[in-house]
């Protein structure tokens, strides 16, 4: 009987142990249900920070931490999310979603050989999946590496998205300046797909480049019949018949085109210049304006704002508008010393000694301060002394150095400042000595 009793209990304690399991499974489920449906709550409304935060408090896990850098992505904070990814898929190294994300967030912060690596290893991972190798190519374009990424699009098969693939092909050779290459993929990329708006603009801007009007003119007029609402192509055309001078038909199709709303550059630039040319200042004027604005440098522009105010008597106008001209065709002062100076240095460093004395010469007519002055003073006065060992040339450079550095003391306030430069010109004085004497030895 005891016996039975004992057998009893023990099998009431693990019916109640084996419920009590089952209940604290079911607990632990509905626990991380409702976790799960916190936190997709906070990512559906876009509260990506109350979803970093409401992560922090629970149990770290690789989902949560999945999780936790895609928030940090669309914070726009990537260099947390970097290093949550690198984390994962250093853990997990065969994570294809880890590592793409990490791939995704070099390439939006500009590290585009990060993210270059990155596909590598995803395909070490897939290595038939061609998306990964499009990636690449496409990294390697905006790393400005064209040849290698011509390379890399042509490794690609043109099964996948082959009017991408061309119309990228297109791009490269244009970016190498091989504008005939070029030329041939952008319309291979057209006939692959004909509303194909990039491949159709880029390649009347070639022929438009090439001063082949004729062709660019047949390939905007075919595209624009195909879509008569793109922007780019109306100006592009518009643009086609100004060149063509056929400026009725230039002025009709760029005012469509502001009509349209577009007041880009090419648009107000160019009719201003039809209207000028076509004696129609007054509504040329506004155009020239504005274009003027949009780019302050271009010296077209100023020129044919100067006459148009010119013509319209606007006087003051238009000296204003030459003046800028002038200002843009003249190089400054500054500039041009610059630009002596740094010929005269290459030239020392050269060991061409004349030829940078001539130019440290030249360089001192556009020193319009003490400070310039006394710095080639010195620059010759060095040069005709330790190169061309010359001393009773070096010693009159020497003094206007001197002259120049004593200014410079005058123009101190700060005692330590003069007391150091009063060091200097005592120094100095003694040197100058010592040379007048090697001076004299010399003849």
């Amino acid at each position: 009987m005891k016996f039975a009793c004992k057998i009893c209990i023990l099998f009431l304690l693990f019916l109640y142990s084996t419920f009590t399991r089952a209940q604290d499974t079911v607990y632990q489920e509905q626990v991380e249900q409702v976790e799960t449906d916190t936190l997709q709550m906070y990512i559906r409304n876009a509260q990506y920070r109350q979803a970093i935060e409401y992560i922090n408090l629970l149990e770290p896990s690789k989902d949560l931490l999945y999780q936790k850098a895609l928030c940090y992505k669309s914070l726009n904070d990537y260099s947390n999310a970097i290093e949550i990814l690198i984390g994962l898929s250093e853990e997990y190294p065969d994570d294809v979603p880890a590592k793409l994300q990490l791939a995704l967030c070099y390439e939006a912060t500009s590290l585009y050989m990060k993210s270059f690596d990155c596909y590598d290893d995803l395909l070490l991972i897939d290595s038939t999946n061609t998306y990964f190798e499009v990636r690449k190519a496409d990294l390697l374009y905006r790393a400005e590496r064209y040849a290698s990424a011509l390379e890399a699009y042509n490794r690609i098969d043109l099964s996948y998205t082959p009017n991408y693939i061309t119309r990228c092909t297109a791009m490269c050779h244009e970016k190498l300046n091989q504008l005939d290459s070029a030329a041939y993929y952008f319309e291979k990329a057209l006939e692959l797909n004909e509303q194909d708006a990039y491949s159709a603009s880029s390649l009347v801007k070639i022929f438009i480049k090439n001063e082949d009007y004729l062709t660019a003119y047949d390939y905007s007029e075919k595209f624009i019949r195909k879509d008569s609402t793109n922007a780019t192509m109306n100006a592009l055309n518009a643009y086609v018949y100004y060149n063509l001078e056929y400026y009725d038909l230039a002025i009709e199709r760029f005012e469509k085109c502001l009509l349209n709303g577009d007041s880009s550059l090419i648009v107000n630039r160019s009719l201003g210049y039809i209207y000028h040319q076509t004696e129609m200042d007054s509504l040329a004027l506004p155009l020239l304006q504005q274009a003027f604005l949009q780019d302050t440098t271009n010296n077209n522009v100023l020129y044919n704002l100067g006459q148009a105010n010119y013509n319209l008597g606007y006087y003051p106008e238009a000296i204003g508008y030459f003046q800028k001209m002038v200002d843009n065709l003249v190089p400054s002062d500054v500039l041009v010393l610059t630009l002596y100076k740094s010929l005269a240095m290459a030239k020392e460093k050269d060991e061409a000694f004349i030829d940078a004395l001539n130019l440290y010469s030249t360089a001192l007519k556009y020193a319009s301060d003490n400070t310039k002055k006394m710095d080639i003073y010195y620059l010759m006065a060095t040069l005709s002394d330790k190169k061309l060992m010359n001393y009773t040339m070096a010693i009159p450079y020497y003094r206007q150095y001197r002259l120049c550095l004593f200014n410079y003391q005058n123009s101190l306030k700060d005692e330590q400042a003069i007391n150091e430069i009063g060091s200097k010109l005592t120094t100095l004085d003694e040197y100058i000595r010592s040379l007048a004497e090697k001076a004299e030895q010399q003849k």
